[in-house]
C-alpha cells in the first residue's frame, strides 16, 4: 500500500484527529495547516511533524502536496469554503459537525464531492460509542419491533461556550446549543432508527439564562438560543423529541437518547455523560413480563474510532459511515427547527 497523505485543519479541533492519524496501522504522512503560527509549531512539535509538512495558508497546502485525505477541523462557517476546496484538489474530506451553518452549504458541500467523485464524510463521532452501535444493531435486527417514539437530548446544567465569538454566533456558527450539541444527538437517533424521513416540524428556541452573565462578559448582543426544543412528525408515524441547551437549571449534563418500540425499548447515555445516574439498558417482554436488560450484556465486535473509519472507506473504496447525504439531512432539519421556531408555527419538512 502506498503512504497516505492526510492533511489535517484547523489544529485546536485537528489535533485529535492528528492523534488518530498516528495511531493508525497505516502508512500515513501528515500534513498540517493552523493560522495560528505558534499553534501550529506546537502541535507540529509535539507530534514530531517535519516543518516543510507544516503550513499557515490552506491554499498553499492544497498546491504543494497532492493530498489523499483531508480533516477540516476549522469554525464551521469555513466548512463550505474549504471542504469544496479540498474536493476540487482530489481529496477525500472528513469534516467535522456540524456539516455546515445551513442546508444551502452542506447541498453545495454534498454535489462538490457527487461532481468529483470524491468521498465525503461527516464527523459524527457518538455513532461510534459502543452503547450507540449495540442500540442501532438492536433497532435493525427487529428487537424493539416498530419504533414510534424517540426522545433524544444534551442538556449542559452551566456549560455556555465562552470563548466562541456569540455576539456573531448566529452567521458564524449557525447557532446555538441546537447546532451545536444538537446535532449529534439527533444524528445518533436518526441513525439508529434508518433515517426515518421528516413531515413536519415544531420547534422553539429561548435565551432564558445566560443574559445577564453575557452582558457582564462585555457581550450585549447574545445572538443565538441558550436552549431550543423540538418535535419532528416522520412520515413512517414516528415522533421524536429533541433537546439541547448550553445553560439550564439543572442537577447536572444530561446526554440520553430513549427509544419506544412495539416490542421494546431502549436507553442510552453517552460514555462522557456527566450525570452517571444514566443507565444503558434494553427493556423487552419476555414470556410475558417487562425485563430489564443492560448493554453490558451484549458484545460489541468493534467501537472503532470514526478517523480510523473513514480511512478505511478510502483504502476500501466503501461508502463512509456518516455520509454527505445524512449530514445533509441533519443539516435540513436544524434549518426547519429555526425557522419553526421564528415563524412559531409548524413547518413542513
Amino acid at each position: 500500500m502506498n503512504t497516505l497523505k492526510i492533511g489535517v485543519v484547523g489544529l485546536t479541533v485537528g489535533n485529535e484527529h492528528i492523534k488518530s492519524y498516528m495511531n493508525a496501522s497505516y502508512d500515513i504522512e501528515i500534513f498540517i495547516c493552523d493560522i495560528d503560527k505558534d499553534r501550529l509549531n506546537t502541535i507540529g512539535t509535539q507530534h514530531q511533524i517535519p516543518v516543510e509538512n507544516r503550513f499557515c495558508d490552506f491554499d498553499e497546502m492544497l498546491s504543494s502536496v497532492k493530498l489523499d485525505a483531508v480533516s477540516i477541523c476549522v469554525p464551521n462557517f469555513l466548512h463550505k469554503p474549504f471542504t469544496i476546496k479540498a474536493l476540487e484538489a482530489g481529496a477525500h474530506v472528513l469534516c467535522e459537525k456540524p456539516m455546515s451553518v445551513n442546508a444551502t452549504d452542506a447541498l453545495l458541500m454534498k454535489e462538490a464531492a457527487d461532481r468529483t467523485g470524491k468521498k465525503l464524510m461527516i464527523n459524527y463521532n457518538q455513532r461510534f460509542t459502543k452503547n450507540c452501535r449495540i442500540a442501532q444493531k438492536l433497532i435493525s435486527e427487529g428487537a424493539l419491533g416498530d419504533i414510534y417514539f424517540v426522545r433524544t437530548v444534551w442538556h449542559r446544567r452551566r456549560g455556555v461556550p465562552w470563548w466562541y465569538p456569540l455576539s456573531e454566533a448566529d452567521k458564524t456558527c449557525g447557532g446555538g446549543p441546537l447546532i451545536d450539541l444538537g446535532c449529534h444527538v439527533l444524528d445518533r437517533a436518526l441513525w439508529m432508527c434508518g433515517f426515518p424521513q421528516p413531515k413536519w416540524i415544531l420547534a422553539n428556541t429561548f435565551c432564558a439564562v445566560v443574559g445577564d452573565e453575557a452582558k457582564q462578559r462585555g457581550i450585549d448582543n447574545f445572538s443565538v438560543e441558550d436552549m431550543g426544543v423540538a418535535m419532528l412528525a416522520m412520515e413512517n408515524g414516528m415522533m421524536l423529541e429533541l433537546e439541547a441547551s448550553w445553560a439550564s437549571n439543572r442537577e447536572s449534563e444530561l446526554v440520553k437518547t430513549r427509544i419506544y418500540g412495539t416490542k421494546g425499548g431502549l436507553v442510552i447515555a453517552s460514555d462522557f455523560a456527566s450525570d452517571n445516574r444514566s443507565i444503558n439498558s434494553l427493556f423487552i417482554e419476555k414470556n410475558g413480563t417487562l425485563e430489564d436488560v443492560p448493554f453490558s450484556d451484549f458484545e460489541d465486535e468493534d467501537t472503532g474510532d470514526i478517523r480510523i473509519s473513514f480511512i478505511e472507506s478510502i483504502l476500501n473504496d466503501t461508502q463512509p459511515v456518516c455520509t454527505a447525504e445524512q449530514g445533509l439531512t441533519v443539516a435540513r432539519i436544524i434549518d426547519k427547527i429555526y425557522l419553526s421556531a421564528k415563524q412559531k408555527t409548524p413547518v413542513e419538512y
